[in-house]
């Protein structure tokens, strides 16, 4: 009776550990919005092509922009499968003011397009 649920135990927690570990993707061309819990980073992101992605990064508090900014290389680097990858900045980068004197005004969210380096195929 205990091998059986033993096994039981090892086959569900087997299971549940590839399920987690699963990265949906979307539809080519589909935007889909996103939250990343470790980040507290909300994001959209759009599948271009197999190696093409645009991400963008909603605005959020000054202090948050640094959150961001690790969550773009790291997201980057999951979506590349570990390859190299090149991130093109098109819109959102928020000036720096250690002491600011007026209230800042909206800020656009983070715009950026990814591109996963592909391996060079040998003829």
């Amino acid at each position: 009776m205990r091998g059986k649920i033993a096994r039981n135990l090892k086959l569900s927690g087997s299971l549940m550990l590839l399920v987690s570990c699963a990265v949906t993707h979307a539809e080519v061309g589909k935007t889909e919005k996103r939250y990343d819990f470790d980040h507290e980073v909300h994001y959209h992101q759009t599948q271009i092509d197999d190696n093409n992605y645009r991400l963008e990064i909603q605005s959020d508090s000054y202090q948050h922009f640094q959150k961001q900014s690790v969550f773009l290389l790291r997201h980057a680097q999951r979506l590349c499968k570990g390859s190299s990858f090149m991130l093109k900045v098109t819109d959102g980068v928020q000036e720096y003011e250690r002491f600011p004197s007026k209230p800042r005004p909206y800020q656009p969210p983070l715009t950026v397009l990814l591109q996963c380096e592909t391996e060079p195929t040998k003829d």
